[in-house]
């Protein structure tokens, strides 16, 4: 009859380190080891133990996990843009899955680059076809890590839809890590609409609190927004005037290349580039023109501007603090 096997006492990496740490500083021995551990209420067999001390192996939960770097703690860029797409359209999953699924392959190929980068692991990717009438192909990228998903739960207990907030580590980070949480965020909830007299990006969650730091974030970068909140639990922050979108696209900007040529579209659109650009000498210029009963839009088609522009100067001509009352409703 054989004899049945024993099953595998799988031991983690907090009773491994006590060991190794009382064999290295104070040089114990093994019987000496396993009494210390007991008292941890750490039941370690003493064969384990000299295995673990004398033959150089370690737990074997240690050994089954694919190992990451220790550079992978620090905050990169690339952590910041991960951190900030887990915010929006990715997610962490049961069984330690750490995913992406989207319709722009080069939002889906820079995750898993970042990815990549981070842990010195490999993602999956697939094309992934709906069966579903009127749904668009995806590629899905997916990275199945204790590890990685330990290390990103490190800056929030939760990434879920009403759940997540920026990161203090975001917060107190510098601005270039700053602004790639904002792109991956963007590039995950964000749009550019340019309609004909107006041109804004749109950034959509359910989370309230969540786009309030958002907010808050892009005044770092003197970027005025606002915020609305929409039917179904549904919050948008919109960025709307020439000057804060300038800055979004020199600074932030989009992976996904469709967004960022659509806002360079509607920026070469702009007629209105920085009211405070002209000088004096043109404003009081056009300040005449209206005394003599032209039109605003009249003036706008004579020097080459906007007419809101000429509206602009006429209230500021009114009232000197006009801009900053202006400046402080679109921050508010």
């Amino acid at each position: 009859m054989k004899k049945e096997k024993q099953s595998y006492t799988c031991h983690s990496l907090p009773e491994y380190n006590i060991a190794m740490k009382l064999r290295k500083e104070l040089g114990w021995g093994e019987y000496k080891i396993q009494r210390e551990l007991r008292k941890n209420e750490f039941e370690i067999k003493l064969r384990t133990i000299i295995s673990w001390i004398r033959e150089g192996k370690k737990p074997f939960n240690f050994r089954i996990l694919a190992q990451i770097p220790k550079s992978s703690k620090v905050l990169t860029k690339e952590k910041a843009y991960v951190l900030g797409t887990l915010c929006g359209d990715g997610y962490i999953t049961t069984g330690y899955r750490v995913g992406l699924d989207v319709c722009d392959e080069d939002f889906a190929q820079y995750f898993k680059k970042c990815l990549e980068k981070i842990y010195n692991l490999t993602s999956s990717l697939r094309f992934v076809i709906s069966k579903k009438a009127n749904h668009k192909p995806k590629y899905c990228i997916m990275l199945v890590s204790k590890l990685v998903v330990l290390d990103l739960l490190s800056y929030l207990n939760s990434f879920k839809t009403f759940e997540w907030e920026v990161p203090d580590q975001i917060k107190n980070a510098k601005k270039k890590v700053q602004s790639m949480f904002i792109k991956g965020f963007a590039d995950s909830e964000g749009c550019v609409k340019n309609r004909h007299r107006n041109r804004e990006i749109m950034l959509a969650s359910g989370n309230p609190k969540g786009l309030q730091q958002i907010k808050e974030l892009l005044i770092n970068f003197a970027i005025s927004s606002y915020i609305v909140q929409r039917k179904n639990n549904v919050v948008n922050l919109y960025i709307s005037d020439y000057r804060s979108l300038k800055i979004f696209y020199d600074n932030i900007g989009f992976v996904i290349q469709r967004k960022q040529e659509k806002l360079k579209a509607g920026l070469d659109r702009y007629k209105r580039k920085g009211i405070r650009k002209y000088s004096e000498d043109f404003r009081q210029k056009a300040l005449a023109l209206l005394k003599q009963g032209k039109t605003h839009y009249e003036i706008g088609k004579i020097m080459g501007t906007s007419y809101a522009n000429i509206y602009d100067w006429e209230k500021a001509a009114k009232n000197p603090n006009y801009y900053r009352m202006k400046w402080q409703k679109q921050k508010n």
